[in-house]
């Protein structure tokens, strides 16, 4: 009987899989915001198009869709328009059958080679939506496909779950949502260059975050065994943190973690919840602060381990944990996922890291050719398939 990968072509060269990739990466994001915003102000202005959207997508795979949906409330917030936050097949195939046709589509790829997020392009210019790539490689399928395009770059510390490129791309789609605010007269100049500022102000609270939070995340990690049901719950802008949060750790070491809505955990996850579970709560001072401390308390009630990223001077919230992350220094719940993130990435870190696990499983060339097929050598077609 012929082998079921005996027709694969395993030949592409194995990426360097060290952690120190990682963490050097984790460890950069506070200097990133401290010049990428500077950098990127201009280069976003010129890049944008010059039109009003009546409704803005911002459409992306995996951390470039959570960016999305941790990006969508500030940009919603500074532009007076709607703004979906979609998963690029559901874009592609479904939601784009109802988009008006002055809407704004902002496709984010870090690769700028993600299939399905071309296709998003593709089918938006066939319905004469405006489109706008927002990805490090200026001359990948994405930049091509686009009406204008926002190009960005960040130090390589080589091959790793992507932090620092989520930093890149959120911090790309909040200077974004100034700039469409800007063109369409709800904020001045001077609105966009102080909120600018305060974002790249974030990388100081980055950096005292990561400090504070290192040796907890050391031990947290490294009482997680293979059995440990991981868990991390956000609301509003942080439910895209959590799926982040997740996405972590099933990188960084094949753990099979959930990132959950904070609301819809009481109506899931909670009932796997218990002795064997690790269950992260992303509690930033905000609208769902009281619920963040309803289920922290609940986790706690039916025996599992409660933790909780909030801020540092938040003494309710820390009282109500078994573990507390926190965050040092004053961040809004709007731009509170470029913080709340740290935490969780040096779980992933330190879990895998020192359980010597392989980053992607991508020591087995079959997993990694296949993994690569799928995302960047999907075939698109010529124009978007009819909802019957």
């Amino acid at each position: 009987m012929t082998g079921q990968h005996d027709s694969i072509e395993t030949s592409e060269i194995t990426p360097d899989l060290k952690w120190t990739s990682m963490y050097a990466a984790i460890a950069a994001q506070g200097d990133l915001l401290r010049g990428f915003v500077t950098s990127m102000l201009e280069d976003v202005r010129h890049a944008l198009p010059a039109k009003r959207p009546s409704r803005i997508y911002l459409v992306g795979c995996g951390d470039s869709y959570y960016s999305g949906l941790a990006t969508k409330h500030a940009i919603a917030s500074w532009t007076n328009a709607p703004v979906e936050a979609v998963e690029s097949l559901e874009f592609s195939r479904y939601e784009i059958q109802f988009a008006p046709t002055d809407a704004l589509v902002v496709a984010v790829s870090n690769s700028g080679e993600v299939s399905r997020t071309i296709e998003c392009v593709r089918y938006a210019r066939q319905k004469g939506l405006t489109t706008f790539g927002i990805t490090r490689q200026p001359e990948s399928r994405l930049a091509q496909s686009c009406e204008s395009v926002l190009t960005y770059s960040f130090p390589d510390f080589g091959f790793a779950p992507g932090t620092i490129s989520y930093t890149a791309s959120t911090v790309a789609l909040l200077l974004t949502g100034l700039w469409i605010s800007q063109s369409a007269g709800f904020i001045s100049l001077d609105d966009v260059a102080r909120s600018a500022a305060r974002i790249g102000k974030l990388g100081d609270v980055v950096d005292a975050t990561r400090e504070a939070c290192s040796d907890i995340a050391e031990a947290t990690g490294g009482n997680l065994n293979d059995g440990t049901g991981v868990f991390f719950l956000g609301g509003g802008p942080n439910y895209g943190t959590a799926l982040f949060s997740a996405a972590k750790m099933i990188e960084s070491s094949l753990h099979n973690a959930v990132g959950q809505e904070l609301e819809e955990w009481a109506h899931e996850q909670y009932f796997c919840t218990g002795a064997q579970t690790l269950t992260v709560v992303l509690a930033p001072p905000g609208a769902a602060i009281d619920r963040a401390r309803e289920l922290l308390t609940a986790v706690r009630d039916i025996g599992g381990i409660a933790a909780v990223v909030c801020d540092s001077d938040d003494d309710v919230t820390r009282s109500i944990a078994d573990i507390t992350f926190p965050v040092v220094g004053q961040v809004t719940e709007l731009l509170s996922p470029l913080v709340y993130c740290i935490a969780s990435e040096l779980i992933a870190y330190q879990y895998a890291s020192s359980n010597q696990k392989v980053m992607f499983g991508f020591d087995d060339p079959v997993r990694r050719v296949v993994n690569h097929r799928q995302i960047y050598q999907s075939a698109i077609p010529s124009s978007a398939p009819s909802l019957e």
